[in-house]
């Protein structure tokens, strides 16, 4: 797993995009995530068992194992290393540039980083944002943990905002309709 080697603020990070509309997305929640997991812990359970004790895994199990592994045993993002969306994503909305919720969630990430929370917990992105050219390409994808109150950029690029900023989008995201815990 690559671990995060930079970091922007969430000012500069929505200052240097040029996007012509936003998907939002919701990862990592919901009842049928919850059954997907429980179906996939038992199977890498048993995978990495037999590997460590018998080590007699068939070519077949052991890319299944690694598939498990990066997708149980590291953080996830909206988006992995080979441009796949996350199984359990679910586009909840798209703007297009110049409608209101584009202007309303630009404000939010120009807030004045100014109070960083920095709480000692995993993140868990439960949460993200695409932005896309008119051509259907993507030009990055901003990854939220509302509970940890951090962003990222994928595993290579950590985006610090101010604690209000997480607030804001909590309540940007609930106002829109995306499922939020509360």
């Amino acid at each position: 797993m690559k671990s995060i080697t930079n970091s922007i603020t969430s000012s500069h990070y929505i200052k240097s995009l040029a996007f012509d509309y936003v998907e939002t997305h919701s990862l990592q929640r919901g009842d049928e995530y919850e059954a997907a997991i429980q179906v996939l812990k038992p199977e890498l359970y048993n995978l990495k068992v037999r590997k460590e004790k018998r080590n007699n895994l068939t070519d077949t199990e052991e890319i299944r194992l690694n598939e498990l592994d990066a997708l149980l045993s590291v953080t996830q993002y909206l988006i992995d290393d080979t441009g796949r969306f996350h199984f359990s994503s679910q586009r909840t909305n798209t703007f297009q540039y110049g409608n209101e919720a584009i202007s309303l969630l630009k404000n939010i990430l120009l807030t004045k980083t100014t109070d960083v929370s920095n709480w000692m917990c995993a993140p868990i992105y439960r949460d993200a944002i695409v932005f896309y050219k008119s051509s259907g390409e993507i030009v990055s994808a901003l990854n939220i943990c509302l509970s940890c109150e951090v962003m990222a950029i994928g595993s290579s690029c950590q985006v610090v905002a101010d604690c209000s900023t997480y607030e804001m989008l909590r309540k940007f995201f609930k106002d829109i309709g995306h499922p939020v815990e509360s």
